[in-house]
């Protein structure tokens, strides 16, 4: 019989990006989540593009590779799930919908610096902002951020 032993509690942020469901959007969110693993991807990113920009300005030994490897390999996950809601519209009138939800979940990993602020930049601007600009049509995107959350992972011994 395997063995499990616990890895933490530990330090870990939990995001999700919360759009409405249409079937118009599946491709773009494919292409979003997707790039999150590619450095190339990453760098072609606006948002991206500006940073480093600003970043080399404050700082001429701003390590450009170092800074998109770290978003790069901080994205280590996501899931995603539907939901149903009604909320009050601006007319006051309620309305029903499914939205979809994105979640990804941080935690400090060995060899990438700042990670809880980098998972802020990823799923902020990377994802959630992207969502906004690329899609260009929803009034809102919601993203939200639990702080001061713990993580314990249950590992199989070897």
């Amino acid at each position: 019989m395997a063995g499990y032993h616990q890895e933490g509690p530990k330090a870990a942020r939990m995001y999700e990006v919360i759009l409405p469901k249409k079937l118009g959007y599946f491709g773009k969110v494919q292409q979003v989540l997707e790039d999150l693993f590619s450095e190339l991807a990453i760098r072609k990113v606006p948002y991206v593009q500006r940073e480093i920009t600003r970043s080399q300005k404050r700082d001429p030994n701003f390590d450009v590779d170092r800074w998109v490897h770290t978003l790069c390999n901080a994205t280590r996950g996501y899931s995603i799930y539907e939901m149903d809601g009604r909320y009050l519209g601006p007319t006051g009138a309620a309305i029903d919908e499914r939205v979809l939800v994105i979640r990804f979940i941080f935690h400090d990993v060995n060899g990438i610096p700042n990670m809880m602020k980098a998972s802020q930049e990823i799923v902020n601007h990377l994802v959630a902002h992207r969502f906004a600009e690329e899609l260009g049509v929803e009034d809102e995107i919601w993203f939200l951020e639990y702080t001061n959350t713990q993580l314990a992972i249950w590992r199989k011994d070897r």
